[in-house]
């Protein structure tokens, strides 16, 4: 019932705003966004879809309708859709889209060259040092997408300006849940192994059961010749692996992601 009241209310404005002129298009369009704000249909559902579809036929330049739309092709793997209509979402608002663009080109596509390109653009467009994409700080995103570049030596200045801007900001509670795991990774990847170790330790304390942690802290460890507390991060990370505290996503295969059978190929060198 919901779904055809909200239809005929698109409808209707899309009648108003053909015969009345610009005035009726400028209220069609505010009618719109409050019937996009209004619905609770499912997202990617074919009345999800559809209702989307009406409000765009209603007003083509209503941005969160093309987002909305675009969704559902982004988590489905249909990229080349997904990009056709963000890609209309960031040029009707791109104040309001572009940072969502680019988290997702590096996130879904590894597309580092466009996502860092989208992040940059909207830093610079929208005021404020302190900004959040998908609750991790800017730069960690800009950070990953260096990394995926091969340019090691930015990633790093990334995610040293991220991390340190949390802490000087708002205080070490604000430092992202996985931004020292993050920056170990990249510094066991410039083989500094001390530093690497450093980080896991700093992840640790913040997620004290991420088998993540424990397990690429035990190869900074293995690298270093210390058998020891390599065995022992990795019978931690195996127990915490085994209770479900690891980093996973319904979508993709996330950074610094383990499997179990990582844990168990380098426990085979422990006694």
């Amino acid at each position: 019932m919901k779904r055809i009241s909200l239809t005929i209310i698109g409808i209707m404005l899309g009648i108003l705003a053909a015969c009345n002129g610009q005035h009726s298009r400028e209220s069609a369009c505010r009618g719109a966004l409050a019937a996009f704000h209004e619905t609770d249909l499912a997202q990617g559902s074919s009345a999800s879809q559809d209702f989307m579809d009406s409000l765009i036929v209603v007003c083509p330049t209503l941005a969160n309708a093309w987002r909305e739309k675009s969704v559902p092709y982004l988590k489905r793997g249909d990229y080349a859709t997904w990009n056709k209509l963000m890609g209309k979402a960031v040029e009707l608002q791109p104040d309001a889209f572009l940072h969502i663009r680019g988290w997702c080109r590096i996130k879904f596509l590894h597309d580092y060259a466009g996502g860092l390109r989208d992040l940059m653009r909207y830093d610079s467009l929208v005021p404020g040092k302190y900004k959040v994409v998908d609750d991790t700080h800017i730069k960690i995103w800009m950070a990953l997408a260096k990394q995926g570049l091969n340019d090691n030596a930015a990633a790093l200045r990334l995610f040293n300006e991220a991390i340190e801007h949390a802490i000087q900001t708002h205080g070490e509670g604000w430092v992202g849940t996985y931004d020292f795991l993050y920056r170990g990774l990249l510094k066991l990847k410039m083989n500094d192994l001390d530093g690497a170790i450093r980080d896991f330790n700093a992840q640790i304390g913040i997620y004290t059961k991420l088998s993540n942690a424990y397990y690429y802290r035990a190869v900074a460890a293995q690298r270093k010749g210390q058998p020891g507390a390599a065995c022992e991060d990795l019978a931690n990370a195996a127990e915490y692996f085994r209770k479900g505290y690891y980093i996973t996503d319904p979508y993709v295969v996330m950074p610094g992601q383990i499997e179990w059978q990582d844990i168990e190929i380098s426990k085979k060198r422990c006694p």
